[in-house]
């Protein structure tokens, strides 16, 4: 039986985890704004729409499959727990569970589920047939991204530092996901824009690329700071409770260390492109607001504010890098998908490893960053091997997926309807009424 401390710490703690995960639902949102604004006008309604039905397919296959291949059971390398597939819990046969923690940890792991996704969206944007989008939403939410999951995170995964027995190493810090959502989305991302291949126009006849600008700072703006403020229930709330002193501390500096990592990550970002380019660009302060921020998710718990500082900045700068590699391959990812949060979700797993201090680490064997004197000064082996294993399972499941749907055909669409654009051939006409017709000029 509970005592009432602990029934009123679990109340508290399922309050918590609705709280962030509505912040963390609100991403959603922000990834649409950002993704409307970068792609071309013709495509606004097109990519809006994929955007909210990622949240709708990411439910229902998060409830049916995918929680369940993340969460509980004995085996390291996916969840066998008959409760956690289509969840049900005896809520009522507990004093601790009837409390709601269970469903609500559920809800918090939800829209983590459809951001993984959703990065992906941008990766194929303005060619990708809905076909295709829904089936990719439905197995990366269901099965590629959820295996990631358990792996890393669950009580029973390989390389979970959360995993009592024997872990790869000790476990590896990725506390709120830099590996396991963004680099999983990323890498996906980066599979399916080289198997849709490039654009219409996206590079000349001498193979140079040529720019597509979005129609909309205004959008990519506002995306950036709905997605900002996200992130405080992105990385705060993955303490996953708040009534215990520990929880309550880690919760206040892991918003310090998230706000100076966007920061930096944004000024380091806008000054690179400036010099490489001497235009004051918008797109690279809001892709450097992402990318420090998606530098600083796996650490932000281990590390301090100054750490934040210089990890933010070189993630600014590693995204700008990878963005010109991609096009330089020939790959078209509108969205930078991979290089914000592929390329600086692996530099944040690498930066844990730097920078961890041995007295917030909580790897299984005490290790942490080799920047700090101490005994374990070897975090960095098992978060190398973390990127591995992303590499290797994410990049392999994705790379069949979108190859098997371009050799059935539904991958793109037709030449005619991507130039045309997706919102008149597929979606009843453009999103913007942009002609005012006599009638319409009476009314003013």
């Amino acid at each position: 039986m509970a005592t009432e401390g602990e029934t009123f710490a679990a109340k508290g703690d399922a309050f918590f985890l609705i709280w962030a995960g509505c912040l963390v639902f609100f991403m959603q949102c922000g990834f649409a704004m950002v993704e409307a604004g970068t792609v071309r006008m013709k495509n606004t309604k097109n990519i809006l729409l994929k955007n909210m039905l990622d949240a709708c397919m990411g439910a229902l296959v998060w409830y049916l499959v995918g929680y369940g291949v993340a969460f509980g059971g004995d085996n390291t390398f996916l969840g066998n727990a008959t409760g956690s597939y289509a969840i049900h819990d005896n809520d009522w046969s507990s004093s601790y569970t009837a409390e709601g923690v269970n469903w609500a940890f559920w809800f918090f792991q939800f829209p983590f589920a459809a951001a993984a996704a959703t990065i992906v969206s941008g990766g194929v944007a303005e060619r990708c047939t809905l076909t295709a989008y829904l089936t990719y939403s439905a197995v990366i939410t269901g099965f590629i991204y959820p295996v990631i999951v358990h792996m890393f995170w669950d009580s029973a995964g390989v390389i979970s530092a959360f995993n009592s027995g024997s872990p790869l190493l000790g476990g590896v810090i990725d506390f709120a996901g830099s590996g396991v959502v963004h680099m999983t989305g990323g890498v996906a991302a980066l599979a399916g824009a080289t198997m849709l291949g490039p654009r219409i126009g996206r590079f000349d006849s001498d193979g140079k690329p040529v720019p597509m600008p979005g129609h909309s700072s205004v959008l990519q703006v506002l995306g950036v700071f709905i997605l900002w403020l996200g992130w405080y229930g992105f990385n705060g709330g993955s303490t996953l409770s708040v009534f215990t002193s520990q929880y309550s501390r880690d919760l206040a500096r892991v918003c310090v260390t998230t706000t100076l990592g966007a920061a930096s990550g944004a000024l380091s970002s806008f000054a690179f492109v400036h010099t490489t380019t001497h235009i004051w660009d918008v797109p690279a302060v809001g892709n450097g607001v992402l990318a420090g921020l998606v530098s600083v998710t796996a650490n932000c718990v281990v590390i301090d504010p100054w750490a934040a500082l210089i990890i933010g900045g070189i993630g600014g700068v590693i995204m700008q890098c990878a963005s010109k590699l991609v096009l330089k391959l020939k790959v078209d990812d509108p969205l930078d998908a991979f290089a914000v949060h592929g390329s600086s979700g692996m530099w944040a797993l690498v930066a844990t490893g730097i920078f961890a201090r041995p007295e917030y680490s909580y790897n299984g064997l005490g290790s942490h960053g080799f920047v700090y004197p101490g005994d374990k000064p070897d975090l960095l082996g098992v978060q190398v091997a973390a990127i591995a294993i992303i590499l290797a399972w994410v990049g392999g499941t994705s790379t069949i997926l979108f190859a098997s749907l371009r050799l059935l055909g539904v991958l793109r669409v037709p030449a005619d309807i991507e130039e045309a654009g997706m919102d008149i051939s597929k979606h009843g006409g453009g999103a913007y009424d942009l002609v005012a017709g006599p009638s319409k000029v009476l009314e003013a």
